[in-house]
């Protein structure tokens, strides 16, 4: 069903990484972000890194969510609008999409890798602490 969306007013602080803000109708929309970083102490390449081919984590199929059992919804669409009074947003990221509006095929994925190589030891202190020390003790 098309409908008509209206929008009193939309603060959004940012949208990045490959996302969407849509005010309407939509057919199809399809969102990917595949993310490889590697932060070294030493910025040591070997010139052949970053391959998602190289991780498995890339290549697995995403499991679809199914309704834990069946359900009866009914929809009443009174009118043909869509009528937003306002919106406040402080952020859209990673493969989202904000939509005002009817939609029919959505699609979204984020797979981040993050490989961290250090050189010298974290800061702080050597010992494992796993407890906090008080006077009383």
């Amino acid at each position: 069903m098309v409908r008509l969306s209206i929008v009193g007013w939309m603060d959004i602080y940012g949208i990045s990484s490959s996302s969407t803000l849509h005010v309407g109708d939509n057919i199809n929309t399809l969102l990917q972000s595949r993310v490889f970083a590697v932060q070294r102490e030493i910025p040591y390449f070997n010139g052949n890194e970053g391959s998602f081919a190289a991780y498995p984590f890339y290549q697995r199929p995403f499991p679809i969510p199914q309704p834990p059992e069946p359900f009866t919804m009914c929809v009443d669409n009174l009118g043909s609008f869509i009528r937003v009074g306002g919106i406040r947003i402080l952020g859209i990221s990673s493969t989202s999409l904000f939509q005002i509006g009817s939609n029919r095929i959505t699609s979204a994925e984020t797979r981040i890798k993050n490989i961290r190589q250090f050189v010298t030891d974290k800061p702080g202190p050597k010992e494992q602490t796993t407890f906090v020390k008080t006077d009383n003790d």
